[in-house]
């Protein structure tokens, strides 16, 4: 377990500024302390500030009791021994989470498999060739040595030195197959995706069933991916291998992650996921141009709350739905 690195910076508001700040402090792997004076500051969501943070007081003890629930889980006194391999893909960096993952209160081991040119920091760097995202993690857990595997990415901080052992035993109790976390966004997180992470990964304290998987933040059983291994997809394995199976989600196991949306990614992105969904089955959402004209108008309210910027990236997003079933279409069938 490594040693926290800086003592916490104390913070008396919550305003634009403040929020800037606590985004920069926590990239460069700081902890943060927050004291308000009077009440909760108006236009920010204590579900969204208050796991960013690693402790809290006000000015109001039944205030201060109440968000102390939204606070990142912490270390337990004296826990069970546990041994978590994080599998991080990445072709690109040191993955940001890296001391997040040292600072737990489970021995956790970073197994980075590094797919592209330069150099990236774990407990272990693993140089292996890209072969999608099923088959490349699957790797990964042949690799493992944890009786636990999580899944992460490069580019994802967990919250709180507790919330690995939050999703082990969530796992545990609840019995499921697999679990994942909660998505929380960077303060500088564009309208559109915070929308959609509340969406996708709510607020909460109990774990319960879903039917989602996300590998940003998920923990498996090591001998689970053995008997039932990753299918061998470039992309949606998380989509592909719950089907069937019991998968909890944990609300009280937080990360940070979010993508900056810009137009081609999008596209791609989209593209990609929805002829994996199409190959489960699924019926396409915009399956023809006669569809995709008719799906304008919908781009209209995201463009209110976010703004004239987002137009690109609302229609890149259609035409990945609409080329996704194009390209479903041409496949031949078996």
């Amino acid at each position: 377990m490594q040693k926290r690195p800086s003592s916490p910076r104390p913070f008396q508001h919550a305003k634009a500024k403040d929020l800037a700040e606590i985004e920069s402090l926590l990239k460069q792997g700081h902890p943060i302390h927050m004291a308000l004076q009077g009440p909760f500051p108006t236009g920010i969501r204590a579900s969204e500030l208050l796991p960013l943070l690693d402790s809290f007081s006000s000015s109001d003890p039944q205030f201060d009791r109440c968000v102390q629930t939204h606070l990142p889980p912490q270390a337990r006194e004296n826990p069970e021994p546990l041994s978590v391999t994080a599998i991080i893909p990445t072709h690109r960096q040191t993955p940001i989470g890296l001391d997040a993952l040292r600072n737990q209160d489970c021995d956790v081991e970073v197994l980075v498999l590094l797919n592209g040119g330069g150099n990236a920091e774990g407990d272990r760097v693993e140089r292996v060739a890209w072969e999608g995202h099923g088959k490349t993690r699957q790797r990964g857990v042949e690799m493992a040595q944890g009786d636990y595997v999580l899944f992460t990415v490069d580019d994802a901080l967990p919250r709180g030195s507790g919330c690995i052992r939050a999703l082990v035993e969530a796992l545990e109790e609840g019995e499921y197959d697999a679990v994942f976390g909660r998505q929380i966004p960077w303060p500088s997180t564009d309208p559109i995706t915070k929308r959609r992470l509340r969406h996708w990964t709510p607020p909460g304290q109990e774990h319960r069933r879903m039917e989602r998987l996300d590998h940003v933040f998920a923990l498996y059983r090591r001998e689970t991916l053995l008997k039932h291994p990753l299918p061998e997809v470039p992309i949606g394995e998380d989509l592909h291998w719950r089907q069937g199976r019991r998968i909890g989600y944990v609300p009280n196991a937080p990360v940070i992650h979010a993508h900056p949306r810009m137009a081609r990614q999008l596209f791609r992105r989209t593209r990609d996921l929805h002829v994996q969904h199409h190959a489960l089955g699924e019926q396409p959402l915009v399956p023809s141009a006669i569809a995709l004209a008719l799906a304008i108008p919908s781009i209209v309210e995201p463009l209110f709350r976010a703004g004239p910027q987002e137009l690109p990236n609302q229609i890149a997003e259609l035409l990945g739905q609409w080329r996704a079933a194009k390209m479903t279409r041409r496949q031949p069938t078996p």
